[in-house]
């Protein structure tokens, strides 16, 4: 069955955390699972490390079996997107009885729905964090009795860690686009590759001592705090414009 994603809309109005949403999605409804076709699922990091985890794979290893690697046309970053399966465009981790096999580590993007994310200047000119509600034809949810605040929403879906490291990917991704004139040399393209998204070879090259922002004591760290110190580098050290032009 191709469900294709047509009518999408977006409410008029911005939610801030303290406003509410209509919105229910559970296993019996009938729309459950028809967001899952035909969908450009794109990783963010953290939604990488936490899928591998998940599945027991290694970076190489999950592009092959579910994902595609491409370059962000303005930013040559690297971008890590699953691919859905070609005879129905159902997402490779959508289960016909049980619905998501990868549910408890689901990426952002997944967990979210139906709230899109983003950020503005308000009257004086701070940032803040505003959320709109996205509406298609298909998606019954929105018809539930079960008002709930955005702020309560996040929390509920487990979304707390991925705001934080996709907020830190997003930093390096405005930083880059400030610098899209400069091209990334393959070395610094490689480097920005093992920090962000292959965690397993990063841990090898520390043991190796191979790089130079690194020590053997950052293999005593979390796993989850390894990831931050290695966007925080990207960040800070890895995209700058004295890297860049060298």
């Amino acid at each position: 069955m191709h469900i294709p994603h047509y009518n999408i809309v977006f409410d008029p109005k911005d939610l801030t955390l303290e406003d509410e949403l209509t919105f229910r999605c559970y296993k019996g409804i009938i729309c459950y699972t028809r967001c899952c076709y035909d969908v450009k699922l794109v990783l963010s990091p953290y939604d990488l490390y936490r899928l591998k985890k998940s599945l027991k794979l290694s970076t190489e290893d999950f592009i092959e079996k579910y994902g595609e690697f491409f370059l962000g046309e303005v930013t040559q970053l690297p971008v890590i997107a699953v691919n859905m399966n070609p005879y129905d465009y159902s997402c490779p981790f959508l289960e016909e009885r049980e619905g998501c096999k990868v549910y408890v580590d689901r990426p952002s993007a997944c967990r979210i729905y139906p709230l899109a994310r983003y950020f503005a200047q308000n009257e004086r000119g701070e940032r803040i964090e505003v959320y709109k509600i996205i509406r298609e034809t298909h998606c019954k949810g929105h018809y539930e009795n079960r008002p709930i605040k955005v702020r309560d929403y996040l929390v509920e879906q487990g979304l707390l860690p991925y705001h934080h490291f996709n907020d830190l990917w997003g930093e390096i991704v405005l930083k880059r686009k400030t610098f899209e004139h400069i091209p990334l040399t393959g070395d610094l393209l490689d480097l920005i590759y093992l920090l962000a998204f292959d965690l397993e070879s990063l841990k090898v090259s520390i043991k190796r001592e191979e790089l130079p922002y690194f020590t053997k004591e950052d293999l005593e760290l979390p796993e989850e705090v390894l990831l931050e110190k290695a966007l925080i580098t990207i960040r800070d050290k890895i995209i700058t414009e004295e890297n860049l032009n060298w």
